[in-house]
């Protein structure tokens, strides 16, 4: 029983080395997303772009990376509900 309570205690107390990797590559992820968000208005502002400018650049970039970003959003949200 002392044996059951210990290894009980220990999984808990220890991280998963798995789900320390999964949230380290998440939020290198969301950072390097407003990164590259950021990066679009400082070569806007450079190049002097217009409004449709950064509109056109936005859409394009935020259409390749938001998806990634909201499954990975919503896996964390999910999982710290549970």
């Amino acid at each position: 029983m002392a044996e059951n309570d210990r290894q009980e205690i220990d999984s808990k107390g220890s991280s998963d080395p798995k789900e320390t990797t999964r949230s380290t590559i998440a939020k290198i992820y969301v950072i390097a997303y407003f990164i590259v968000v950021l990066l679009v208005f400082i070569t806007g502002w450079c190049k002097c772009f217009e409004v449709d400018g950064y509109k056109d650049m936005l859409i394009a970039v935020s259409g390749v990376l938001s998806g990634p970003l909201g499954f990975i959003v919503g896996y964390y949200f999910k999982a710290s509900k549970e």
